[in-house]
């Protein structure tokens, strides 16, 4: 298992380097201690109590899904979750050979769960399942692609959302984010090359409405001059495509690539990553280490904000790097630009989905009922 250290902003400042349980996994036990370890400094029962429900959990696997020598955890279907709960509220006995086979030395069941344990079970368990699903595998995909209690816990299908621009910052929270990011120490050559990295990487998702695996994967070759300005090939879902790299976005990425001592623009089959580690000239950064980066970004701004407007604090703390796609999407919308080139920049597959980041249509709706 692979450690890494995540590298946040400013050596001095709440968003200092510093190490955090993000690691590299392959196999259940690996994504079990990771978990397991966001409650070392919990009180003693706690952790016991989380340790108990996953291994326990983990057991039943062994013992329901054929070895096929693939990890357990990221196969479990919402049928396996009804199992074990059926299975959890009869708690029949393994056989003594299995147990010893798997370190056990006596009956993780001791007797039948009640309702009230085996729901404080499943909910453990589903904290869990959205813990992995933030854990990278060494091929750079989330270790369980799919929560199977989002099917098992919803008493009713999920309703398709047609209004995103609530999932978008408003523009007071958009300048929260630059605020706290201008304020960053700038008196060593590592803070300058957090600031730049952290402001880089907040304008590189904002403008060219890129995802979190797109970023953590774009190179330096991927912005391509032409006779009209410069484009972005964008990479996403299987598929490629140039965009317009705006000015702006490029403005930002020459400041970026100045405070690294490199050309103000890209060079020829320039293959270094987009998005630089600190630690270490040519080596990119991970997904994850861009999603905690954005995530601390957006905890000093809540912080920043919060004394004057509670409400935006919540929403800032609920912030993802896909939030900034969000945003340059829904703030585009809202400055006039044409929803088709809108389209063409987010590479929607239709102007249905463009659509659902108009906020002219509630603006209206409001200013009619407000003229009573």
């Amino acid at each position: 298992m692979q450690h890494l250290e995540v590298e946040l902003v400013g050596d001095h400042s709440p968003l200092a380097t510093r190490a955090l349980p993000t690691t590299l996994i392959d196999d259940d036990q690996a994504a079990l201690d990771g978990f397991l370890s966001n409650y070392r400094e919990s009180p003693a029962n706690t952790l016991r109590a989380y340790s108990k429900e996953c291994h326990r959990f983990h057991l039943w696997l062994k013992w329901t899904i054929p070895n096929n020598g693939r990890p357990l955890f990221p196969q479990v279907t919402p049928e396996h979750l009804n199992a074990y709960k059926t299975f959890a509220r009869n708690a029949p006995l393994f056989p003594p050979a299995f147990l010893k086979a798997n370190d056990y030395e006596d009956q993780p069941f001791r007797k039948p769960l009640s309702d009230h344990s085996l729901k404080h079970a499943m909910s453990i368990l589903q904290k869990m399942y959205s813990n992995f699903r933030n854990r990278l595998t060494r091929d750079d995909q989330p270790f369980c692609k799919v929560n199977p209690f989002e099917n098992v816990t919803k008493v009713k299908p999920k309703k398709r959302d047609d209004d995103l621009t609530h999932k978008a910052l408003t523009d007071e929270e958009w300048g929260a984010v630059v605020d706290v990011i201008e304020a960053l120490p700038r008196q060593t050559d590592r803070d300058r090359q957090h600031y730049h990295r952290a402001r880089w990487i907040m304008q590189l998702l904002y403008r060219a409405f890129l995802r979190r695996n797109e970023a953590a994967t774009l190179t330096m070759d991927c912005f391509i001059p032409g006779p009209d300005g410069w484009e972005l090939l964008a990479s996403g879902k299987g598929t490629e495509k140039c965009i317009i790299a705006t000015t702006a976005l490029m403005d930002e990425l020459r400041l970026y690539r100045t405070s690294l001592g490199m050309s103000p623009y890209p060079l020829p089959g320039e293959t270094t990553p987009a998005i630089m580690a600190v630690t270490g000239r040519g080596r990119g950064i991970t997904a994850q280490a861009l999603y905690l980066i954005c995530r601390e970004i957006y905890r000093m701004a809540a912080d920043l904000i919060e004394p004057t407007n509670g409400h935006a604090a919540l929403r800032l703390r609920t912030m993802s790097p896909h939030s900034m796609r969000h945003t340059g999407v829904s703030h585009s919308m809202d400055a006039g630009v044409s929803p088709r080139h809108v389209q063409e920049q987010a590479r929607h597959s239709s102007l249905n989905m463009t659509a659902r980041y108009d906020h002219k249509a509630k603006r209206a709706w409001r200013e009619d009922f407000d003229k009573l």
